[in-house]
């Protein structure tokens, strides 16, 4: 998917009229919170078909009196079979990204990305509203552990703002419709913000032992403080030690990882099948309470066949202090790789 299909449904998505803020020839991409959701079961409606069974209780009734013979496997219905679960666990998920870890080796010296980032910001001026923030990511690696130091840009190739809800969109309209340059305390320059208050690990994925629970135990050991929820934060600094736009790790170092995340518990599989931006992906998620920003919900989605992490999301389940105007269900934060190119160019 290239940046035009990715901000052709980001549009697409968008939750308020385009006459309200119409985007800049630098806005590139306007991006919707919103959450994926199970397609519900349609439910039956019972007596829908009595009456054609009293037609057929008549009829077989009027057969036996005339001497005939009735089938009863014939009066009915074939019950359909139970649905299988076809939803795999998150172990072995996070099994067939660590065997597929390292395949791009060899395809050029440096990974190029692009994608996008997209936050909610809250603007107390006029009354206090919401906006969706999104700004273009661009990135260059070294390819597989190599050695050198990569970049990273948010923002630079343009950003937009767009108000999450109507009664936002109106405070937004008497507050002058700011820009995204505008807005106050600016976090552009960061990728995702730390809603937990993580510690960073900062140690040497290489020195890690190769068991994966001796490897969550030497994680968790690292932190000069310890975190109060020690799945969790794994599950966050896992993620974002493979992070796609920031990640240097060899093909070895990431499965290390993954088997890592396959150790852990409370993770569980989104059944979507996609991710939010419509692509086939394998949705996985870690719920956990933070201080400031309440009940969160991590989600990852991985390529199918891939070891890449194509979007991430946090979804509110419960709101805060720092993020009370927002309704549960309402995305916090994502970000979105939209193109991976391996080059020998830098």
């Amino acid at each position: 998917m290239n940046e035009n299909d990715a901000m052709a449904r980001l549009a697409a998505a968008n939750p308020v009229p385009d006459p309200i803020a119409a985007p800049t020839s630098q806005a590139h991409f306007c991006l919707r919170a919103v959450l994926a959701q199970p397609v519900a079961q349609p439910v039956a409606q019972p007596g829908r078909h009595r009456g054609r069974r009293m037609v057929l209780a008549a009829a077989a009734l009027a057969l036996v009196a005339g001497g005939g013979t009735v089938v009863a496997r014939h009066l009915r219905a074939e019950r359909p079979e139970p649905p299988r679960n076809t939803v795999a666990a998150p172990s072995a998920i996070f099994a067939a990204a660590a065997g597929a870890a390292g395949k791009s080796a060899g395809q050029g010296e440096f990974v190029h990305v692009a994608g996008t980032a997209g936050r909610i910001v809250h603007v107390p001026a006029a009354g206090g509203y919401d906006l969706i923030r999104v700004d273009s990511v661009r990135s260059v690696q070294p390819a597989e552990g190599r050695p050198g130091e990569g970049w990273l840009a948010v923002g630079e190739q343009g950003a937009s703002v767009r108000p999450l809800t109507e009664r936002d969109a109106a405070a937004y309209r008497r507050d002058g419709s700011p820009s995204a340059a505008d807005l106050p305390g600016n976090e552009g320059d960061d990728l995702t913000p730390n809603l937990a208050g993580d510690p960073e690990f900062t140690g040497d994925v290489g020195d890690l032992p190769d068991d994966p629970a001796a490897a969550v135990a030497a994680m968790i050991g690292t932190p000069s403080a310890a975190p109060p929820d020690g799945q969790g934060w794994l599950f966050r600094e896992c993620t974002r030690l493979l992070d796609v736009f920031t990640n240097s790790l060899s093909g070895v170092d990431r499965a290390k990882v993954f088997r890592a995340l396959g150790a852990l518990t409370g993770v569980r599989t989104l059944g979507t099948g996609t991710d939010p931006m419509g692509r086939p992906a394998v949705g996985l998620a870690y719920t956990g309470e933070t201080v400031r920003y309440g009940l969160i919900d991590w989600q990852i989605f991985l390529r199918p066949g891939t070891d890449q992490i194509v979007f991430t999301q946090a979804v509110v389940r419960r709101p805060g202090p720092a993020n009370q105007t927002l309704a549960p269900g309402v995305v916090q934060y994502s970000t979105a790789v939209t193109d991976v190119v391996h080059s020998d160019t830098p």
